[in-house]
């Protein structure tokens, strides 16, 4: 039995795969004839007319797959999944096809999410010892639940502004839920995860060395949801096991420890935003660090190796110190290295400046 749902999980993997990868060209093709292009400007650095509707062959490939092969696994929350992806996907395709206005884009996300928080009951039940907090009131509890879906499908949406960088994180993040969900036992999200990394290898041929195709806002509110959705269910699956993985307020750190790149990138552009320069949280700007990343001069998969490669490196050391350490000195640790790391590409910059050497 276990190695026939080896198999299957193979199977979901490949075929997330397969759908994907062989649906771009036609997508492509169809952006030719119709003309669907995302036209350069001022903060995009490609010089050419690509399609925004790479997340269409993701949303594709990945559900599809997922589908058909959980149709023998009873999941009360799958339903709810199904339908906030498709409230997301048609809000995604809306935005990519004629842009929407923050308020209604933010609408269908608060849509999609009410439908799993809510009727999925997906959702932080608990803070696991953060603050001395442990069980939430239901209203506190789908109050946090809203923030954070809205926070992370937002913070994938700010830094999906360079080849490759959405695509890599959600691999990372999948994969990294895909051991978590199989010391669990959870064959549901372990298919889920699976379908996602193959959705995504898919679609980074086309996209991380010579774009010719983005998954635009479509894929990359599609992969937030579903980094957001990884990380509540891991922490209210592992909170019920006899056996948990990681215990308590460990166990949200290391999920925090997964997701630390978008988090500190959105809350520090969504800072300077609102209280530096005093416009709206969702005015886009050159101000992420991918953005700086390009400015000194590295390329596209150059500055995107770099980002997934300090994630990488900060869900190793959160993993390893986690048994040892006090949760508070590792979250202060992650933080302060985080951060650190962070400004390097700013130093360099100004370095630059100082020399006479920028822009480059």
């Amino acid at each position: 039995m276990e190695k026939y749902q080896s198999l299957v999980y193979f199977a979901a993997f490949l075929t997330a795969f397969l759908i994907t990868f062989f649906s771009i060209p036609a997508i492509i093709r169809l952006s030719l004839v119709k003309k669907l292009y995302d036209q350069p400007d001022q903060r995009k650095h490609h010089s050419q007319r690509i399609s925004p509707l790479g997340g269409i062959a993701i949303f594709g490939g990945l559900l599809l797959s997922f589908v058909f092969f959980t149709a023998h696994l009873a999941n009360a929350t799958l339903n709810s999944v199904l339908v906030a992806l498709i409230i997301l996907f048609i809000t995604g395709v809306k935005d990519d096809l004629y842009p929407l206005v923050p308020y209604k884009k933010l609408l269908g996300q608060l849509m999609a999410v009410g439908v799993v928080v809510i009727q999925g009951d997906i959702r932080l039940v608990q803070l696991y010892g953060l603050f001395n907090i442990y069980e939430l009131p239901y209203w506190s509890s789908l109050s946090l639940s809203f923030l954070f879906f809205i926070g992370i499908i937002n913070s994938f949406n700010f830094i999906d502004g360079i080849n490759g960088l959405s695509s890599l994180l959600s691999i990372l993040v999948s994969t990294v839920y895909t051991f978590l969900f199989i010391a669990l036992d959870q064959a549901l999200f372990i298919t889920l995860s699976l379908c996602i990394i193959g959705a995504q290898l898919a679609f980074l041929p086309y996209n991380l060395l010579k774009a010719k195709i983005f998954m635009g806002d479509t894929g990359s509110m599609i992969m937030g949801f579903f980094a957001a959705l990884l990380s509540i269910y891991f922490l209210q699956t592992n909170a019920l096991m006899e056996d948990q993985i990681l215990e308590h307020i460990d166990a949200m750190l290391f999920a925090f420890a997964i997701l630390i790149l978008p988090i500190l990138d959105s809350a520090r552009v969504v800072f300077i935003r609102v209280f530096i320069k005093k416009v709206s949280p969702l005015k886009a700007d050159r101000n992420h660090l991918h953005h700086v990343l390009l400015d000194i001069g590295l390329s596209h998969w150059q500055a995107t190796l770099w980002l997934i490669g300090t994630n990488t490196m900060l869900i190793a050391l959160s993993w390893f110190l986690n048994p040892h350490i006090r949760a508070s000195l590792l979250f202060s640790i992650l933080v302060v290295l985080a951060l650190g790391l962070s400004q390097v590409p700013f130093l360099i910059k100004q370095k630059l400046k100082r020399l006479g050497r920028y822009p480059l």
